[in-house]
C-alpha cells in the first residue's frame, strides 16, 4: 500500500503540473501547432490525476493531508480553470463513491492552514528564510514533518508530499522541454536536384 501511495502521489504530481502548463500557455501550443498537443489530453490528465488524488484520500491514510490541500487550493481560487474544474470534479466524485476510511481532524486543520500559506503565498514580501518558504512553497512539508515529530503522525505524509512535488516538477521540466522543441525551426526539407538531359 506504501508503494501504491506513493506512485498515485507522483502521478497525481506529474498530472498536475502538465494540465498546469496546458491551462497556462494552451493557446501557445496550439499556435505553434505541435503534434505533442492534442485537445483532449489535458482533460485526460485532469480526469487521471483527479482519479489518483480521489484513490488516495480515500484509501489509504492520506485522506486529512490531500482533502485539506484540495480545499484550500478551493478556498485560494487556483481552481480557476475548465481542466482543473474537471479535476476537482472527479475527485469528489471519487470520494463520494468511496467515502475516506481515516480523517484526522487535528492532521486536517494543520494541512489545511499550511496549505493555504503555500496557496495564497502569504509573506510574499519577505526576506531571507520567510521568502524562501513561500516561493518554494514549503509550508505543507514542514508541516508534515512537525506532524511526525509532534504528533506522531506517519511519515507516509512527508513523503506523498515529496513524490507529488518532485513529480510536478519534473512535469514543468518535460512541458518546458517540449514546448521549446516545438519552436524550434524545423529544418526544410531538401528538394531533389532535377538533372540536366
Amino acid at each position: 500500500m506504501l508503494t501504491l501511495s506513493l506512485a498515485a502521489s507522483a502521478l497525481a504530481g506529474f498530472c498536475a503540473k502538465v494540465v498546469d502548463e496546458f491551462a497556462e500557455r494552451g493557446q501557445l501550443w496550439r499556435k505553434n501547432k505541435t503534434k505533442f498537443f492534442l485537445p483532449a489530453l489535458p482533460i485526460l490528465l485532469a480526469v487521471i490525476y483527479g482519479a489518483a488524488l480521489g484513490w488516495v484520500s480515500s484509501q489509504t491514510l492520506l485522506s486529512s493531508l490531500f482533502i485539506a490541500l484540495a480545499i484550500a487550493s478551493l478556498l485560494a481560487g487556483k481552481i480557476d480553470h475548465r481542466y482543473h474544474m474537471i479535476g476537482a470534479g472527479v475527485f469528489a466524485v471519487v470520494l463520494l463513491l468511496m467515502p475516506p476510511t481515516v480523517l484526522d481532524p487535528w492532521l486536517f486543520c494543520l494541512f489545511l492552514v499550511s496549505g493555504l500559506l503555500d496557496e495564497l503565498e502569504l509573506g510574499g514580501m519577505a526576506r531571507g528564510p520567510a521568502a524562501l518558504l513561500n516561493r518554494e512553497r514549503l509550508w505543507t512539508p514542514i508541516a508534515a514533518l512537525g506532524a511526525a515529530w509532534l504528533l506522531a503522525a506517519p511519515l507516509l505524509y512527508l513523503l506523498a508530499l515529496v513524490a507529488f512535488d518532485l513529480a510536478y516538477r519534473f512535469g514543468g521540466w518535460f512541458m518546458d522541454y517540449e514546448f521549446e522543441a516545438s519552436r524550434a525551426p524545423q529544418p526544410l526539407a531538401k528538394t531533389a536536384k532535377r538533372k540536366r538531359k
